[in-house]
């Protein structure tokens, strides 16, 4: 069994925290990509996570383990990497979850949940399981876990091109919350009620970009794509850098991209979300 994972990337959130873990989450947007963790279960034996052979994410790992009376680990590909902005705690929570709940056949749904609760008791994310289970560009309209929260998929009837950059630097989920006061969080709303409205991706491309050039220093960036043609609009997430750009540009930022040392990707919005292969 294989388990996929669109990467997720928010463009704008708005924490909403409860007494429940459930029941926590964020108002918001962001877009899944068609790009994706894959991971396989490796071992029946062991407890674990692994994401490109390296273990993490241990405590966490442990918790569902106890909490399904199981000991499987997943061994996860990512093509970018942990804590870098694209919602991959939550993406390999959701695998291990599925896994060890796949083993018992119990819940999907509250292998997710679980996925959920300890992202937001270990600080790591708050709208991304929700998100990634929804896929595609996903507008959060209720907080909270998958089967609690509500999330959109917005219809996109033209896919965009997308290039996606993996900058070096970076810091944790809870260092970047505590930076972001609640008067920037009251105009990422005012942001956000405008976006439910239209459902315009141009409309988010630019409230994100207002918004996290609030909470990121965008000079790095902004220096390499100056005065570049083909580029529609960017936004900064962590080092997660989501650019939509006309289709007959899309090499040339690319190269550019990568010429000034940053892992690039060409992708688009993903289809669908959280994928579950099996053999045969």
């Amino acid at each position: 069994m294989k388990i996929k994972i669109p990467l997720h990337v928010s463009g704008l959130w708005i924490p909403s925290i409860s007494s429940s873990y459930l029941e926590t989450g964020s108002y918001g947007a962001g877009l899944n990509l068609a790009m994706y963790i894959e991971a396989d279960i490796v071992d029946d034996r062991e407890c674990g996570i692994y994401i490109n052979n390296a273990r993490v994410l241990g405590e966490q790992s442990m918790e569902i383990c106890n909490n399904t009376g199981t000991s499987i680990s997943v061994n996860a590909y990512s093509p970018v990497s942990l804590g870098r902005g694209f919602g991959i705690s939550a993406g390999l929570l959701i695998a291990h979850a599925l896994a060890s709940y796949h083993a018992l056949k119990y819940s999907s749904m509250k292998a997710l949940q679980l996925a959920h609760v300890l992202e937001v008791k270990y600080l790591t994310g708050l709208g991304d399981v929700l998100s990634e289970y929804t896929g595609g560009f996903a507008i959060r309209l209720k907080p909270g876990a998958p089967g609690v929260g509500i999330a959109h998929r917005v219809v996109v009837f033209e896919k965009p091109v997308l290039i996606v950059g993996e900058l070096s630097s970076g810091e944790s989920t809870q260092v970047m919350l505590s930076r972001i006061t609640s008067e920037l969080y009251e105009v990422a709303f005012s942001y956000y009620k405008k976006l439910v409205e239209s459902e315009d991706l141009l409309d988010f491309f630019n409230y994100s970009q207002l918004f996290t050039r609030k909470v990121f220093d965008y000079s790095v960036v902004d220096k390499i794509l100056s005065g570049r043609k083909g580029i529609i609009s960017y936004y900064l997430k962590k080092s997660a850098l989501i650019i939509w750009v006309e289709k007959e540009y899309a090499s040339e930022i690319h190269e550019l991209l990568s010429s000034n040392g940053i892992k690039a990707f060409e992708t688009t919005i993903s289809d669908r979300g959280v994928m579950v292969e099996h053999p045969g």
